[in-house]
């Protein structure tokens, strides 16, 4: 059996720590892996939070949601801790991909604990962020 055929079970493993923050398995689907956009996709729930970490055509996303507002890891790296992980995409290959669900397991369970218990100033810093209009990008021809 391919490596990359235990990601849901290794996701699993690495997001364990969430169980004990009150979060349960709400769903969780695994593909074949017999074509790139295949994957899987498991969610998290709490009393009031969701956390989706999910991998189909190449890339990862890991999502948290309170009410309707959704907050993916890789935006809340960026604008609250400053690209701690080092991530710059979300896209990875199968032979790339377990190393980065540890690593942003282990990132998360480190310093989100305020965004995962649903801390109010937490999550209101997190919604004016979402919520704040875009930048819009010069256009240089």
């Amino acid at each position: 059996m391919s490596a990359r055929y235990q990601f849901l079970s290794q996701t699993k493993k690495d997001f364990g720590f969430l169980e004990a923050l009150g979060y349960r398995i709400k769903s969780e689907h695994e593909g074949t892996y017999s074509s790139f956009k295949d994957g899987f996709d498991i969610s998290y729930a709490s009393k009031d939070l969701t956390a989706r970490i999910a991998y189909y055509d190449m890339e990862l996303e890991i999502v948290f949601q309170k009410g309707k507002i959704l907050a993916p890891y890789l935006f809340l790296d960026i604008n609250l801790f400053s690209n701690a992980s080092g991530l710059s995409g979300i896209m990875f290959a199968h032979d790339k991909l377990a190393p980065v669900i540890e690593d942003a397991a282990k990132d998360i369970r480190t310093n989100y604990e305020s965004i995962l218990i649903g801390d109010i100033a937490a999550w209101k810093k997190i919604e004016k962020l979402v919520t704040a209009p875009k930048e819009k990008k010069a256009f240089l021809p």
